[in-house]
C-alpha cells in the first residue's frame, strides 16, 4: 500500500494539474517541474516496493509527459525522439520519460524492450522502436509469461518480422530478473542457435547496452570478462558460477539430455526448417518427440514454455505442444499474426526502416500482395498467413460446422441413432457418436471417444446406448468390429436396454466415404461447442480429431470423422445395412 506521504504528494500534484491544465503549465514554463514531480512520485512508489500502485501511476505519468511534450512541440513521444536525433539535441521531458521506462523495466516487457535499446540514437535503427505497434500482441503475451499467468505460449508470425530477436530480448529480461536460474533455448540447426546465443552475447559485450541492462538488473553481473561465457557449450553465466548456466542454447538435433536444466524459461525457436521438412511425417514425429521428451525433459515443474516459429503443419512441434497444453490443462495462449489481415487484406506488419535508401516503409500491403502472387499457395498459407498447409485441406474445418446449445423444444426426435468405429489398433480410439435425428437435421449430443482397452470401451458404449435410449446402432464390422459390437449388445441386453444392432463391412476408401458424406454433415449436422468444454472430455477430443482430419489422409488417427461418416451413410441409407436379427439381444425367447 502506498505511503501516506506519497498519496499526499500525488494529491497535491493532481490538484495542481487539474487547476492549471496542461496548456497553462506550459505557458508558465512549469512543464519540467511538473514532470519531475510526477517522476519523483513513481520513484518513491517503486522504492517503497508498492509495485502494482507504482505501475498504475507510471502509466498515467507517461501520458502526462506525452501531453506536455505535444503541447510544447506538436510532437508525440516517438516523433520527438526522432526529431531529437535528427537535430542532435536533448529534451529534458524525454529524459523524464526514459527514467519512467527504467523504473518500469524490471516489471514490464514493453518498457524493458524500449529502454534497453536507447543507446542506438537513431530510433529507426533500433529493433523495437519501429515495431512497437505490430509486436503489441506478442509483447502482451510475453508479459503474461513474465508475470507467471501462462504456462505455455505459442507465437507464429511471418519470416523476418522479429521472432527470434524479440524472443532473445525476453530471455535476456527473464535471465536478468533471475540470474541464478537457468534458461534453455532450442532451435533448428546450429546457425540459428548460434545467432540466438550470439545475440545474447553481443548485448552483454556492448558496453552501453550492458550498462543499461545492469541499470535494470544490478545483480545480474557477468562473473568475469572471459569466464562468464562458453562458446563450446553455448552458455552464459551471470552473477555466479552455477551447475546450470543462466543461458544455455542447443540445436534441436544436438545433444540435449543432461546438458542443462530449465527453471526460468524453455524457449523453442523455429524447429521446422521448411516445407520439405514439414511434409516428412517421420521427421515431424521425430521433432515432436524430441521437443516433448528431450527438451521438456529438462524443464522443472512450473517453468513456462515459449515456442515461436512458422506453423508449417498441423503435425509439427507447435501443434504437438498445443495438444499437450490441452491434455495437461496448462494455462496457454496462441498468438498467430498473418501477413495480410484475412478480412481487410491489409498488412499487419508495415513498419518504417532506415537503410541506405533512407527512411522507408517495408512489409507493406502491396509487398505482401505481390508475394502472394509469387509463391505457392502452400507457402503463402504457412509462411505468411500462419495457416498450416493442410488447413485448407481439412475435411471438416471447425468454422464450417454447425453448433448447438439446446435441442429443438417443439418436437421429439424422429430417431435416436449411433454409429461405432471400434479401435483397430492400440493407438486408435473407439469412436461412437450419438445422434438425435429431426428430419434431415442431426444433433450429435454425446460421444464415446476413448483409446483405452476394449474392457473399458465395451461397457462405455453399452452405457451410452442405454443412457440415450438409442434405437439403432451400426457397428463397422471390419477387423474385430463385429466381435466388439456383439459383446456391447450383450452388455446392453444384460442391463435391460432395448436397441437394434446393424453390422456393416466397409470396403470403400475412407477418404472417399468421408467425401461422400461431407456435404450433408456440413449442412445438416449440429455439434456441441467444444471450445467451451473441458479439454479432457471425450467430446472435446472427438471434435479436435474431427476438425483436424485432412483430405490427404496422411494422419495417424481418423476415428472421429470415420464414425460420423458411418453415421451419415447409415442414416441416409435407412435399412440398406444388414440387420442381424439372429443376434438381436432383445428378441423374446
Amino acid at each position: 500500500m502506498a505511503s501516506i506521504e506519497l498519496i499526499n504528494q500525488l494529491k497535491s500534484n493532481d490538484s495542481y494539474l487539474k487547476r492549471k491544465g496542461i496548456h497553462q503549465i506550459v505557458v508558465d514554463g512549469e512543464a519540467e517541474r511538473v514532470s519531475n514531480a510526477y517522476v519523483s512520485s513513481v520513484r518513491r512508489g517503486i522504492s517503497d516496493k508498492d509495485i502494482p500502485f507504482s505501475l498504475k501511476l507510471s502509466s498515467r505519468v507517461k501520458k502526462i509527459i506525452d501531453s506536455l511534450i505535444f503541447e510544447i512541440t506538436g510532437f508525440h513521444i516517438p516523433a520527438m525522439e526522432y526529431y531529437c536525433f535528427e537535430n542532435d539535441i536533448e529534451f529534458q521531458l524525454l529524459n523524464d520519460y526514459y527514467e519512467i521506462l527504467l523504473l518500469e523495466s524490471p516489471y514490464l516487457v514493453d518498457s524493458f524492450f524500449r529502454y534497453i535499446e536507447l543507446d542506438t540514437k537513431d530510433p529507426y535503427k533500433r529493433f523495437y522502436f519501429p515495431r512497437q505497434i505490430v509486436l503489441k500482441p506478442v509483447v502482451s503475451a510475453y508479459q503474461e509469461i513474465y508475470d507467471g499467468k501462462l504456462d505455455f505460449l505459442s507465437v507464429s508470425q511471418p519470416k523476418r518480422t522479429g521472432k527470434t530477436t524479440s524472443g532473445l530480448k525476453l530471455a535476456q529480461m527473464m535471465g536478468g530478473r533471475d540470474p541464478d536460474g537457468s534458461i534453455f533455448g532450442v532451435g533448428k540447426g546450429e546457425g540459428l542457435v548460434k545467432r540466438f546465443y550470439g545475440g545474447l552475447l553481443q548485448d552483454f559485450e556492448t558496453e552501453q547496452t550492458y550498462k543499461r541492462f545492469l541499470n535494470v538488473f544490478p545483480e545480474a553481473t557477468k562473473i568475469g570478462e572471459k569466464d562468464y561465457k562458453s562458446a563450446e557449450n553455448l552458455s552464459i553465466d551471470l552473477k555466479s558460477k552455477n551447475i546450470f548456466p543462466t543461458f544455455t542454447c542447443r540445436p534441436i538435433d544436438g545433444a540435449i539430455v543432461g546438458c542443462t536444466e530449465a527453471n526460468v524459461l524453455v524457449y523453442i525457436d523455429d524447429c521446422v526448417k521448411n516445407h520439405e521438412e514439414a511434409r516428412n511425417r517421420d521427421r515431424l514425429e521425430f521433432l515432436c518427440e524430441k521437443v516433448t521428451d528431450d527438451v521438456l525433459g529438462r524443464r522443472l515443474e512450473g517453468t513456462p514454455i515459449i515456442i515461436q516459429g512458422t506453423k508449417y503443419s498441423l503435425y509439427d512441434p507447435i501443434t504437438a505442444l498445443q495438444n499437450k497444453a490441452d491434455e495437461l490443462e496448462w494455462r496457454w495462449k496462441e498468438v498467430a499474426i498473418p501477413a495480410l489481415d484475412p478480412i481487410t487484406d491489409e498488412s499487419n506488419w508495415e513498419i518504417y526502416r532506415k537503410d541506405k535508401k533512407g527512411l522507408r516503409k517495408i512489409f507493406t500491403t502491396v509487398y505482401y500482395q505481390k508475394e502472394r502472387k509469387l509463391v505457392s499457395e502452400e507457402t503463402w498459407a504457412a509462411e505468411f498467413q500462419q495457416e498450416p498447409f493442410e488447413a485448407k485441406g481439412r475435411m471438416f474445418a471447425e468454422n464450417e460446422l454447425n453448433y448447438f446449445e439446446e435441442l429443438p423444444v417443439d418436437r421429439e426426435p424422429d430417431a435416436i441413432m449411433a454409429a461405432c468405429d471400434s479401435a483397430d489398433k492400440g493407438e486408435d480410439s473407439c469412436s461412437m457418436p450419438i445422434g438425435y435425428v429431426y428430419g434431415n437435421e442431426v444433433y450429435i449430443v454425446d460421444v464415446v471417444f476413448d483409446n483405452a482397452g476394449t474392457q473399458f470401451t465395451k461397457p462405455e458404449c453399452a452405457n451410452m446406448l442405454i443412457k440415450h435410449n438409442v434405437k439403432t446402432v451400426t457397428f463397422e464390422s471390419n477387423s474385430a468390429g463385429e466381435y466388439f459390437g456383439r459383446d456391447v449388445m450383450e452388455i446392453v441386453k444384460k442391463q435391460g436396454g432395448r436397441c437394434s444392432a446393424r453390422f456393416k463391412f466397409n470396403c470403400s476408401n475412407k477418404i472417399t466415404r468421408m467425401e461422400n458424406a461431407r456435404d450433408n454433415i456440413i449442412r445438416d449436422y449440429y455439434f456441441r461447442d467444444f471450445k467451451k468444454m473441458d479439454r479432457q472430455s471425450q467430446y472435446y477430443k472427438f471434435m479436435k480429431e474431427l476438425t483436424t482430419m485432412t483430405r490427404s489422409g496422411k494422419v495417424k488417427h481418423d476415428d472421429a470423422p470415420d464414425s460420423v461418416a458411418l453415421f451419415e451413410n447409415e442414416m441416409r441409407s435407412g435399412t440398406q445395412a444388414k440387420v442381424e436379427a439372429a443376434v438381436n439381444p432383445f428378441r423374446r425367447y
